[in-house]
């Protein structure tokens, strides 16, 4: 490896002002080279090499650290994208010689890296005093207000990655009826869909013909200069509450993991920096985000630890918690385990009289049994090909006449469709049955509920419980089918949306994906209980159902 890169860019609108004012493109592409001497002096002071025999290398911080800056003005497609591409040495110099750069360290700090370069230019004083005198302003995503209807006229390169990954799910869809892609199979879209079809690097062209042609565009979609000057008044660093915005950074981060390290807590200040709308020096943001980053830190729990005392490790490995996310947790686990152990006699085992259809192999004759029995909590495993929708059509049918009803909730909406197409039942996203029992997520990033009666901010009317498809009664079974993508807060909303006398049942490929629930830092036990379950495995097949 020659070298590290990461790309200092920002919302489309900005490039599409850059285009349209020659001022706004010089303070543009002024901010961002101050943005990426900002990263290089972060990364000089953060990022480290390893010293020692193999086996006993320690990490050590770097003495000399070399960068260059790369500045493109257009997409691959040709579309206005202002950006730099930022390329550090992966050679640095520390005790005494050239050493590699920990790379993984660098890769693990990628949220400060962007959430710098993207607030460093968001804050720059000179580039939104020039986006002012032309009547602009930004919102709190940092795009311009009076611009950003033009952003998908000019995002060709964006629109076809969507495309590609709309094509591979369709066509694996139509080749695997009845299955469901898991997320290991969605990453490799992501990356085949950047690779697919990508546009060859432009053949050389006149920068006055290129912009000529957006300019053109532009007109042709309805946009007229504006002439009117905007005052830049931003909110005084003072006013802005710190230990609230601590909170809300810790918030977002356990939104999305149930680990974090120093790099991701920096990331989240930056970006509430820049949606803050502040507009200050480098120098007095950069002291800003230190403390702000400081806060939070001095909240976090750490989740490895030695006689109680945290353990010392490399700053990139993310080791740090909340005590939120931990309470949480425990909760589901408790929660869990109480179903597990509140059994009744007749569980596990089909009520007499009924029938199975005579399709099912021995595991999925097995799995229904349970389904349609009385126990509280139940763990599917079964890979891809197992019959996992074939049992659950035969479920519903034995369900329905025992007057029992069966609702499906899926990771996400697009799956939940096909669940409800493929086996007939109610189904939606775990999100959609959140939503209509009351849950809310907040622009800071936690969960509330909401009470009957209680006026929903999200729709402006009194919230009078769950629609009548989302209603679980007594008896009925709620089937979480990819349940090792389901985030632990989702987890949460479910154990306690769903009580007995609902059941409920999580539907996965492999037990370790369903012990993390997308958390794996702190939740190997989620899906445990006290007593073992039942496992049943059909044989004469490679990937049986079990439960």
């Amino acid at each position: 490896m020659w070298f590290v890169e990461v790309v200092v860019s920002g919302p489309k609108s900005w490039s599409v002002a850059a285009a349209l004012h020659p001022e706004i493109a010089g303070a543009h592409d002024a901010a961002q080279d101050r943005a990426a001497g900002q990263i290089v002096g972060w990364l000089a002071e953060h990022a480290t090499t390893r010293v020692g025999p193999r086996g006993g290398q320690v990490q050590v911080p770097v003495d000399v650290l070399e960068a260059v800056t790369v500045r493109h003005y257009t997409s691959r497609a040709g579309d206005p994208h202002r950006h730099l591409h930022l390329q550090v040495n992966a050679r640095v110099f520390a005790a005494g010689k050239w050493r590699g750069l920990h790379t993984v360290g660098v890769r693990d700090s990628l949220a400060a890296i962007n959430g710098i370069g993207h607030a460093a230019v968001a804050t720059d004083p000179d580039f939104r005093a020039a986006l002012a005198a032309y009547g602009y302003t930004l919102d709190a995503a940092g795009e311009i207000t009076q611009l950003s209807c033009y952003v998908s006229a000019f995002s060709t390169r964006a629109a076809q990655i969507i495309r590609n990954i709309n094509r591979y799910e369709s066509e694996w869809m139509a080749a695997h009826p009845g299955e469901r892609p898991g997320p290991a199979l969605r990453r490799s879209w992501d990356a085949r869909a950047w690779a697919d079809g990508r546009p060859d690097k432009l053949t050389p062209q006149s920068g006055v013909d290129v912009e000529t042609r957006w300019l053109a565009e532009l007109a042709a979609l309805g946009h007229r200069d504006r002439d009117q000057p905007v005052e830049l008044s931003p909110p005084p660093v003072g006013g802005l509450d710190r230990d609230g915005t601590a909170d809300q950074v810790l918030a977002r981060l356990a939104a999305g993991r149930s680990g974090w390290n120093t790099a991701d807590i920096r990331g989240e200040v930056e970006q509430a920096l820049a949606a803050a709308g502040i507009v200050v020096d480098a120098a007095v943001r950069a002291e800003l985000a230190e403390d702000l980053t400081f806060r939070p830190l001095e909240r976090c729990v750490p989740l490895l630890t030695r006689d109680g005392a945290a353990l010392a490790l490399p700053e990139h490995i993310r080791a740090l918690t909340s005590q939120p996310v931990l309470d949480v947790e425990a909760d589901v686990s408790s929660r869990l385990a109480a179903r597990a152990a509140a059994r009744d006699p007749r569980a596990g085992r089909a009520e007499n009289g009924v029938s199975r259809p005579a399709n099912l192999d021995a595991g999925q004759a097995a799995v229904v049994d349970a389904l349609v029995g009385n126990r509280p909590l139940l763990v599917v495993e079964g890979a891809a090909g197992a019959g996992k929708t074939t049992t659950l059509t035969a479920t519903r049918d034995i369900l329905e006449r025992q007057g029992r009803g069966l609702t499906v909730v899926t990771p996400t909406l697009r799956a939940a469709k096909v669940a409800a197409a493929e086996i007939g039942a109610a189904a939606g996203s775990t999100a959609w049955l959140a939503f209509q029992h009351g849950w809310r997520w907040t622009n800071d990033g936690s969960w509330h509920r909401l009470t009957v009666d209680q006026t929903d901010p999200v729709t402006g009317r009194i919230y009078t419980g769950p629609a009548e498809e989302a209603r679980l009664r007594s008896g009925d079974l709620v089937v979480v089918d990819e349940a090792g993508m389901l985030d632990v807060d989702s987890s949460w909303s479910l154990r306690l949306m769903s009580p007995p006398p609902a059941r409920l049942v999580a539907m996965s490929p492999l037990r370790p994906s369903v012990a993390g629930c997308c958390r794996p830092a702190t939740s190997p036990g989620t899906w445990s209980w006290p007593t073992p379950a039942p496992r049943t495995v059909s044989k004469g097949t490679p990937s049986p159902l079990r439960t």
